[in-house]
């Protein structure tokens, strides 16, 4: 009889759903990607090591997915407190991308790197906002 307590408890528990606030960080992943990879990306384009298509093509790949985590953000049933700040960090991560290509096509270096500068403080940002919702 114990043993089967102890069976159901640890079923359910592995039943268990996700909260609504692990699933929007589950969701949020690839963000993290893209703010690294954009971030990546214009420091290549500065060094001359990636041409201005590749910043754009990057970008045009990473606007997509991050309009996608901000969709799944303002659909979020978690908690204002923890759907708020991503929500935030995304539309900085889109301005800050836009600004880079525009940047880049331009040929301005100073603004890129500024660009760059920005994108690493928003991963950080990310990775700040990941660790208070409890994910690792």
């Amino acid at each position: 009889r114990y043993q089967a307590v102890i069976i159901a408890a640890a079923l359910l528990a592995a039943c268990r759903h996700p909260s609504p606030e692990q699933e929007l960080v589950d969701k949020a992943d690839p963000a993290a990607s893209w703010i690294s990879t954009l971030q990546m990306t214009g420091e290549k384009w500065i060094a001359n090591s990636v041409p201005t298509s590749f910043v754009k093509t990057t970008w045009q790949s990473a606007r997509e997915d991050l309009q996608q985590t901000a969709q799944d953000a303002a659909d979020s049933k978690a908690r204002p407190e923890v759907r708020d700040p991503l929500r935030r960090l995304i539309a900085e991560t889109q301005g800050s991308g836009f600004s880079l290509l525009q940047a880049t096509e331009v040929n301005d270096r100073p603004g890129a790197a500024r660009q760059a500068g920005r994108l690493a403080e928003l991963r950080k940002q990310f990775e700040a906002w990941k660790k208070s919702v409890g994910s690792p």
